[in-house]
């Protein structure tokens, strides 16, 4: 293998290192939308998070990873408690056994402690 790439292959290299070791943004100029991953990495702060809604029997409403396949489906985890959506705002909204869930949604709103606060 040449010098030239060689040096290619380490640049390379610590670029990957750089960027793979950086902390998320919370929101990038583009618009960038966090996974629940994401948002419980980043901690605090206003963001913008992408994940399949979940309301409890006990009315507590969950930002979920995914949805298992149960019926009525159970939280995916990691999630992320949610305070203040509106079930009118759910996609795809289904109802059983006292459990509502949906389709993926974009929540944007202020994340402390797990918990995200939607504006």
């Amino acid at each position: 293998m040449s010098t030239a790439r060689i040096n290619v292959v380490i640049a390379i290299g610590a670029l990957t290192v750089l960027f793979g070791c950086a902390a998320p943004a919370t929101e990038s100029e583009d618009g960038h939308v966090l996974t629940v991953q994401e948002a419980i990495d980043v901690g605090a702060g206003q963001v913008r998070v992408r994940g399949y809604v979940l309301i409890t029997r006990d009315k507590v409403t969950q930002l979920c990873t995914g949805l298992a396949g149960s019926y009525p489906p159970q939280c995916g985890t990691p999630a992320l408690v949610v305070q203040g959506l509106a079930v009118d705002l759910i996609p795809h909204r289904e109802s059983a056994q006292g459990v509502v869930w949906g389709g993926e949604i974009t929540v944007q709103g202020s994340l402390s402690a797990g918990v995200l606060n939607v504006t």
